[in-house]
């Protein structure tokens, strides 16, 4: 009697978990798409972004229907529900995030008079790279720590782009603020900021430079994310990065 329980607990086990997929789009209180809201299942340590017109496709492996799936994006509260909630919704998934009131922070004026500082890798040249070669890199970036007195400003970021033959010829980027809370890193940035690299763009001298059109306010010990929003569809990124303030 104890072996058939125990056979039959496995089978149950294996019967309630497998491959799932999610479809449908991601909307604020106003009916207008969010796009590249970010999506995780915590369980299993894994997740994907909307794309620019908030739709999405997400296929889970391996899960239960009491997994957990977050829908979260800047300035909106997070939606959490369970996978067998989300099947019971239907084919094509609604998910709408309320937006999320912030306090303004205090009106900080820029003096006449700022000294300029580099954060990050400013020269092209040595051997020094990185490649980027994840099919999905989306919701994954790379980052540039800052550590600046009371208050720095980024008013511009930039890349050395290696442009090659499988290099990728677009990719749009997000640029988060991070900083240590109970010494874990925690996303802070308040407004995203959002611009697109193409090679068009590409500089010269093999940079890639992009002004903010307001400045960005950091303080203390800040990282500085520039987080892939696409997929790359089989090609690399070769960068080296740096952030300007």
């Amino acid at each position: 009697m104890r072996i058939l329980v125990a056979v039959l607990s496995i089978v149950i086990g294996l019967t309630a978990s497998g491959k799932v997929t999610l479809k449908g789009v991601v909307k604020d209180d106003k009916g207008e798409v969010i796009p590249y809201a970010t999506i995780t299942v915590p369980s299993r340590s894994t997740g994907t972004l909307t794309d620019s017109v908030g739709a999405f496709g997400f296929v889970l492996n391996n899960v239960t229907d009491n997994d957990s799936v977050s829908f979260s994006s800047i300035g909106y509260d997070d939606f959490t529900a369970t996978v067998g909630r989300l099947r019971s919704m239907g084919d094509k998934l609604d998910i709408v995030l309320h937006e999320h009131p912030y306090e303004l922070d205090e009106v900080v004026v820029i003096p006449p008079k700022v000294k300029k500082k580099t954060f990050g890798r400013t020269s092209m040249n040595g051997k020094f790279e990185i490649q980027i070669g994840s099919e999905h890199p989306e919701g994954c970036g790379v980052g540039v720590r800052c550590k600046v007195g009371k208050r720095a400003w980024i008013t511009s970021v930039s890349m050395g782009w290696i442009q090659r033959d499988n290099c990728v010829e677009r990719m749009p980027f997000r640029l988060n603020a991070y900083k240590k809370r109970n010494g874990v890193w925690t996303n802070v940035t308040r407004q995203p900021v959002m611009f697109t690299y193409t090679k068009e763009a590409l500089g010269g001298d093999g940079r890639f430079v992009y002004r903010l059109p307001e400045p960005m306010m950091i303080n203390g010990d800040t990282m500085v994310e520039f987080e892939f929003l696409e997929p790359m569809h089989g090609h690399t990124i070769y960068i080296k990065s740096n952030v300007l303030t």
